[in-house]
């Protein structure tokens, strides 16, 4: 397994849990989607998965390996992570900001290499962001910087891929787009882990699920079995339908009218 996650809690101030008793696991080739309403904990589950926080109890295994044991440099090189906020503080271009995505393969007070600067070219040549490479990164539409913060993710080929709310504020066409490079990339062998609001987007991308409760328990299943208006009503404490189009040979889920 790439990530093995064992009893796991977490409280911020020792009073109020986040987590509590968080099992899951997911391994290369496998998209795990984490839904779960605002405040449920899947953040949180992310920064323990990407070792940003340890004062928990239980464990947290990456390649078998306990993620409080790792250095932050060796869990960047299994790791890519894409956050739902992309900003820069500096002025950097496309092409330097996907560099940066390798910053754990260099030392210090080294510069990185030709076969880095070849990588990233790559890179952004197989997502086709080839044209923007010197476009500054701030100037950049939402769409855009999601997809870049794609590719500094993916230059350094992790193992694993963690998107937090990869399509929040996107408008429908730039969350297709994303969603369909998501599963691309799972096809392509990576791990996959994605929070969301949406089951429709688990439904679209069709893998794993876990399910986060007001109390910040998981369930962890297929799509098919926990993508219910049964478990969607406890999640989000209203009434969503699912339902079948036949156009589309796929489920939806969809709200009554209001």
């Amino acid at each position: 397994m790439i990530y093995e996650v064992k009893n796991l809690n977490f409280s911020y101030n020792k009073k109020n849990s986040v987590l509590n008793d968080i099992n899951l696991q997911f391994n290369e080739g496998e998209l795990l989607c984490v839904l779960g309403k605002n405040g449920s904990g899947k953040s949180t589950l992310f920064k323990c998965l990407l070792g940003l926080l340890k004062q928990y109890d239980g464990e947290i295994l990456l390649n078998n390996k306990e993620i409080k044991r790792l250095k932050e440099k060796d869990i960047a090189q299994i790791v890519g992570y894409v956050p739902q906020n992309n900003e820069s503080t500096f002025d950097f271009t496309v092409y330097e900001y996907v560099l940066m995505g390798l910053a754990s393969n260099v030392s210090m007070f080294s510069h990185p290499s030709i076969e880095d600067e070849k990588k990233v070219l790559t890179v952004l040549k197989e997502m086709d962001l080839i044209n923007l490479s010197q476009r500054k990164f701030n100037e950049l539409s939402g769409g855009e910087k999601q997809q870049v913060s794609i590719a500094r993710a993916i230059v350094k080929q992790p193992k694993v891929i963690l998107f937090d709310e990869p399509t929040a504020h996107l408008d429908y066409s730039n969350q297709i787009k994303v969603l369909k490079k998501i599963k691309e990339l799972s096809n392509k062998g990576y791990a996959i882990a994605i929070t969301t609001h949406d089951p429709n987007h688990a439904i679209l991308l069709d893998g794993k699920v876990a399910l986060f409760d007001e109390n910040g328990h998981i369930k962890q299943g297929a799509r098919k079995e926990l993508i219910t208006e049964d478990n969607l009503k406890i999640i989000y404490g209203t009434d969503l339908k699912i339902r079948y189009l036949e156009e589309f040979k796929r489920d939806v889920c969809i709200y009554p009218a209001l």
